[in-house]
């Protein structure tokens, strides 16, 4: 069955599936520990080898994409949880973190990126205004 034959039959079997090509957003746990922010990201079937995670100080971005296989003489569909297609996240931070000190896992279809604070601590300054004329 191609990929088109499937779309069709997805849209002429409402309401018992609802097909929608927005991506999805997979589950996701997010840790703070004295040191770093740790996040666990259920990514089930998504090979971590095309996994696309940006690390910036003050966010980091995950991008993927599942993809499901249909079944071979596929006549019916039932149900349908499993979102498949394109997903991307980004989480923001209150504190600032060192993005070359990130590191990622994916195991049993969990990925877990760790990322330590930045090391440097970052503080306010008072500037204070002078008037008069510039010497």
């Amino acid at each position: 069955m191609s990929d088109s034959s499937y779309i069709r039959i997805l849209r002429t079997r409402l309401p018992y599936v609802q097909f929608d090509t927005r991506p999805w957003t997979p589950p996701l746990n997010v840790f703070e520990t004295d040191r770093e922010m740790i996040l666990v990201i259920e990514l089930a079937g998504v090979d971590p080898a095309t996994l696309q995670i940006e690390a910036y100080p003050e966010l980091v971005r995950i991008a993927g994409a599942r993809q499901l296989t249909l079944p071979t003489g596929l006549r019916r569909l039932h149900r349908m949880e499993i979102a498949a297609g394109v997903f991307q996240i980004e989480v923001p931070f209150e504190r600032l973190i060192d993005p070359e000190q990130t590191s990622a896992r994916s195991v049993h279809g969990l990925l877990e990126i760790r990322l330590p604070f930045a090391g440097r601590a970052l503080r306010q300054v008072v500037i204070p205004v002078l008037e008069g004329e510039q010497s």
